[in-house]
């Protein structure tokens, strides 16, 4: 509580030292600069719509163009411009969402995430689900901080809600390309307006294309990285009554690209004297577009989704409203991935997976004593089916005979049921109380089992006969492959059920000096669901009820307008009591090496800064700046590192985690003559050194790395617009992840250098 105060009195100290004037609130947009320094944000991260500068949560907005000029195409991109959010890639391929430190890294498709994703308050449940969203949008909200009350569980770091650009009740609409030096190509275009006088309609396309990056360094010189995907979006408003709303919407995408290839970290045999030859030695790569895969490796994937959501606004009384939300998400996942990150088949494999989501929402919302409050009301039922697989040919792996084939195929359900209610209150002038409570219980099941070819099932059957000789002949090929517990050792499926329950909740005061600045205090309460460990089990004890996890935070901040809206500040303290932290870990298994599992880790903290700044010195002159400091700690917990050697994690920070994350950008805008604009700018993203996996291990260190971005071109009041960017300008050569994946590490680069031309027309 001591550090609590601490935290809190700096934070407010900083408040009472600052003059309070009107809070510039704005999303920066193409057009006058005079306009966006006076425009205002609305946000819905309460459900409901409200001004940025009246909402205790540290909230991150980007709107449209700003993700554009940025060249943020896809969620995992958004830690360019959000300090404080930090991604990774798991070694499947599928990516790992931190904010604050608060992450959950693991190679499943079902895992639960730590950081939520909604697009118009539609759940997203998993995060390969999130991919190939981030088009034609009003806004992206970053929520920071458990958001449990509103959001439900599986936010416990927070979450983040894509705005989709609405129907317009005129005809409008456009197109922008971009074009960059790897040949890859990204069109998108919209129209919208009125189909009748109580119908509108909004269709929106966008494709990426081409743009191999990637080549082989070292054994061959083949390419990867060509892009082909194509996202499209309808949205329909239908206002029958003045009362009544009904809104779709239907989203499909598809990315049959290149899946980006690893690269090779270290040589780390699991059995020295059974390594492959030709390992030994192996060159490791020198810039971000080496990669080496196998010779004629297909890294083609083949995913697919399609999400439909059905939207129906009532509004009983002038007061109050009632809404329905319904939703269905199908999601298919297909990712060939050379695991190894080297041009020797020595463990290529398969990521595959299907998710079927059906979510429903019914609240009532709305104000209550002449304004003074205002509350929501609902509840909500989720439920997602999950087919999960991943195969790994274990074609030369020092741990298995040459020519392994391990396969993971298991079902599993997840569902969960929640009611909750919120209420904002101005108990006296400038004084709002504010609290929340959902109370959660769920349900999670899994059916599956580890199979194989004629070797998988001749190691295992020999590993289980040494403890019990009769059951070698129950392990056969396409069978249960799964060693059983003592005494009999025999081949056991996976067949678990979990229910638990849980209460979140949230309690803050939010002060306003003046209508447009605020102080606020939040304490709050959020849970991420169990699962199971299903990835790369070998014996059943690797398999265990995952318990949800709890994390309990207290946060004190400020959001300030100075000097006539020259200057806006925001600046938050926050401290986590992390209880049951989840964790994918790895275990010895004897004679193969280790193999993973989930735990829990029953105490860890976190505690740290957040802050963002806005100043407009002179006219056209924009500078802003970000940055998050965090100090996380493992609290007392044993286990086992890459190697299989015993680790004491106690005191160790969190993975993808970096005490430092800051960004910056500087714009310039001025007339160049009537009706034309001109503009340049540079930005750059800061990242302190962090590590891949907990216990702070070295050969998982992601060191610290600092990019640079600029852009420069001309935008007309007609419409149009053109310029030039160049993306990490000093072609710094960074990673973002380091897997252990068998006898090697591997670690995904950042983007090397990358200079273009954008073109847009807007009507």
């Amino acid at each position: 509580m001591k550090k609590i105060t601490l935290l809190a009195t700096s934070v407010l100290a900083i408040a009472a030292a600052s003059p309070a004037f009107c809070q510039q609130a704005n999303i920066p947009e193409a057009g006058d600069s005079t306009d966006r320094a006076n425009a205002e944000i609305v946000v819905t991260a309460q459900k409901r719509e409200q001004r940025l500068s009246d909402v205790g949560i540290t909230i991150t907005v980007l709107g449209d163009e700003q993700l554009k000029t940025s060249g943020i195409n896809d969620v995992i991109d958004l830690p360019k411009i959000t300090p404080g959010l930090s991604t990774g890639l798991a070694y499947t391929g599928y990516p790992v969402f931190s904010i604050r430190g608060v992450n959950f890294n693991s190679g499943q498709l079902a895992t639960p995430p730590a950081v939520s994703f909604y697009v118009d308050e539609v759940p997203i449940p998993y995060a390969p689900q999130a991919a190939n969203m981030l088009f034609d949008l009003e806004r992206v909200e970053v929520l920071k901080g458990p958001q449990g009350t509103l959001f439900g569980q599986n936010s416990t770091g927070g979450s983040i809600n894509v705005i989709a650009a609405k129907p317009t009740d005129y005809l409008t609409g456009g197109f922008n390309a971009e074009v960059n030096n790897f040949g890859q190509v990204i069109f998108g275009a919209h129209v919208s307006g009125p189909l009748t006088d109580t119908l509108r309609a909004r269709l929106a396309v966008n494709t990426t294309q081409f743009g191999a990056w990637q080549r082989g360094y070292f054994l061959n010189d083949q390419k990867n990285g060509d892009s082909n995907k194509l996202s499209g979006r309808l949205l329909l408003d239908w206002t029958p009554t003045e009362r009544l709303t009904v809104g779709v919407n239907l989203t499909g995408w598809y990315d049959h690209g290149e899946l980006q290839q690893p690269q090779l970290a270290l040589l780390a045999p699991a059995v020295p004297a059974a390594t492959l030859p030709a390992l030994i030695g192996y060159p490791l790569p020198t810039s971000a577009r080496d990669a080496d895969f196998d010779l004629g490796f297909d890294t083609h994937k083949k995913n697919r989704q399609l999400l439909a959501a059905l939207r129906v606004n009532y509004e009983l009384s002038d007061a109050i409203n009632l809404t329905s939300l319904s939703s269905y998400i199908s999601t298919k996942i297909d990712q060939p991935q050379d695991f190894d990150g080297v041009a020797l088949s020595v463990i290529p494999g398969l990521a595959e997976g299907t998710i079927k989501t059906v979510s429903q929402e019914l609240r009532l919302s709305g104000m209550f004593a002449g304004d003074r409050g205002s509350f929501v009301v609902g509840g909500n039922y989720l439920k997602n089916k999950i087919f999960d697989r991943v195969v790994y040919y274990q074609e030369a792996y020092s741990g298995l005979p040459y020519g392994t084939i391990l396969d993971g195929p298991y079902n599993l359900t997840d569902r969960a049921l929640g009611v909750y209610g919120n209420v904002d209150f101005e108990v006296v002038p400038q004084i709002t109380l504010t609290g929340g409570i959902r109370y959660t219980t769920t349900k999670q099941t899994v059916n599956g089992c580890t199979t194989g070819n004629a070797l998988a099932a001749g190691t295992l059957g020999f590993l289980a006969g040494l403890g019990n000789p009769a059951a070698s002949a129950a392990y056969v090929p396409g069978g249960c492959l799964t060693i059983g517990p003592a005494p009999g050792f025999l081949p056991e499926p996976t067949i678990l059920e979990q229910k638990q329950h849980n209460v979140s909740w949230r309690a803050g005061i939010n002060f306003k000096p003046t209508d447009d600045s605020l102080i606020y205090g939040l304490v709050s309460r959020g849970f991420k669901s169990g699962t199971f460990p299903i990835t790369a089990i070998l014996l059943s004890s690797q398999t265990r009820n995952l318990s949800q996890e709890k994390l309990t935070a207290y946060e004190a901040g400020a959001k300030l307008s100075l000097f006539d809206r020259r200057m806006q500040l925001n600046v938050a303290a926050f401290y986590y009591d992390y209880r049951d932290k989840q964790f994918f870990t790895l275990v010895p298994v004897p004679f193969i090496g280790v193999s993973g599992t989930l735990v829990n880790i029953p105490k860890s903290k976190a505690k740290g800064i957040d802050g963002d700044v806005t100043i407009r010195p002179v006219e056209g002159l924009t500078l802003r700046g970000g940055i998050t400091y965090i100090d996380t700690k493992v609290g007392t917990y044993s286990g086992f590192n890459s190697a299989g050697t015993p680790v004491d994690f106690t005191g160790s920070e969190f993975n993808f985690a970096p005490p430092i994350s800051a960004n910056f950008d500087v714009e310039y805008r001025g007339e160049m003559s009537p009706g034309l604009e001109g503009y340049a700018g540079v930005g750059g993203l800061v990242n302190s050194r962090t590590f891949a996996d907990l216990g702070e291990p070295d050969r998982q260190r992601i060191p610290a790395y600092t990019t640079l971005d600029a852009r420069v071109g001309v935008e007309s009041e007609k419409g149009w617009g053109a310029g030039l960017f160049v993306r990490n300008l000093t072609n710094k050569y960074y990673w973002t992840t380091v897997n252990y994946t068998g006898d090697t590490l591997t670690k995904y680069a950042g983007m090397p250098r990358t200079f273009g031309a954008f073109f847009k027309v807007a009507f």
